[in-house]
């Protein structure tokens, strides 16, 4: 039977480097899925990750037996569960499905980055495992700080983007909508959740006439809308204040289509009580989406679910994004 020499100051630092990646690998993973945790919970948590691998360590040294079963997948798949479920109870599953896949995505990511690190910097006999911890770490801190600009732009926007129709005066647009938890407006008379949308995306709507007395109602010529010759039309606009950095205050357009409706995938509803402001300039530069989406709107208590005879089926259109709140 082989001997070990076991050094205990390098143990207890593997062990310290295993506590703190895990740390950050969880700390990366709550700034991506904007979950609410506390630094408590995200230690308590990396101390279950580390109990786990000292365990692993000491079999891996014949200290203890179980050396096959701790690397099991099986068994680091639990690990893991009991570590999110930890950092980030309550979870409903498919919560808990996504947060374990940006968990594994960054952890794989930042894992591999460190591995070509260590052997580019040093050889396939003799990697340098220091710079290679270090890198993985690295790219952990820079998925964590950068990732809700890049990660969640690339990955999360489009898990959260929604096509949208619009019906106004026997005329349609098909939108893409972000569903956009910043978006907290509400219509003052109605108290109705207001979705914002892009001008240039919703004009086709309205007819000339109606279309100028958008135009003058967003320049802030409220004397127009007395002298609209459509009272239908007019008693269905609305004003909107807001406020967003760089203005304090400021008023948008907003009306009442005849019907929005949202296809979610694998079921289209009808959204009630919805008021519609306008926005003047593009929402997303990359033009990814071009509205944005209170998610209360899609609480079954303000959908109508469409008849399954005709769920499903037409076309989707993508467009906009971001907005300024």
């Amino acid at each position: 039977m082989p001997g070990y020499v076991i050094y205990i100051d390098t143990l207890i630092l593997r062990l310290l480097a295993n506590f703190f990646f895990e740390f950050i690998l969880l700390w990366a993973t709550a700034e991506v899925t904007r979950i609410s945790t506390t630094r408590l919970r995200l230690a308590c948590a990396s101390l279950i990750g580390t109990v786990h691998y000292l365990l692993f360590m000491l079999s891996s040294y014949r200290i203890i037996p179980f050396y096959g079963l701790l690397r099991f997948f099986p068994i680091v798949l639990i690990v893991s569960v009991i570590m999110v479920l930890i950092a980030f109870h309550p979870l409903r599953r498919k919560q808990l499905l996504q947060v374990l896949a940006y968990f594994y995505g960054i952890g794989f990511i930042s894992a591999g980055a460190g591995l070509a690190a260590a052997y580019f910097f040093g050889s396939v006999t003799n990697p340098q495992s220091t710079v290679g911890t270090l890198v993985a770490i690295a790219v952990i801190l820079l998925i964590g700080e950068l990732g809700w600009g890049i990660v969640q732009k690339r990955i999360y926007h489009h898990l959260y983007q929604l096509p949208i129709l619009i019906s106004f005066n026997q005329q349609s647009v098909c939108l893409t909508a972000l569903i956009d938890t910043g978006n907290k407006l509400r219509d003052p008379l109605t108290n109705q959740s207001v979705i914002v949308v892009e001008k240039a995306a919703v004009m086709t709507l309205f007819d000339q006439e109606t279309a100028r007395l958008i135009d003058d109602l967003s320049s802030g010529n409220l004397d127009a809308l007395t002298n609209h010759s459509d009272p239908q039309v007019a008693t269905r606009l609305r004003l909107i204040p807001f406020s967003t950095i760089g203005k304090e205050k400021g008023l948008l357009v907003g009306f009442r289509p005849d019907r929005i409706e949202v296809n979610d995938r694998q079921e289209k509803y009808q959204l009630n009580k919805v008021v519609l402001a306008i926005y003047e300039k593009p929402l997303d530069p990359d033009g990814e989406y071009q509205a944005l989406l209170p998610p209360e709107l899609l609480h079954p208590n303000s959908v109508v679910p469409f008849p399954r005879s005709i769920r499903g089926g037409e076309p989707t259109h993508a467009t906009n994004t971001q907005s300024e709140h």
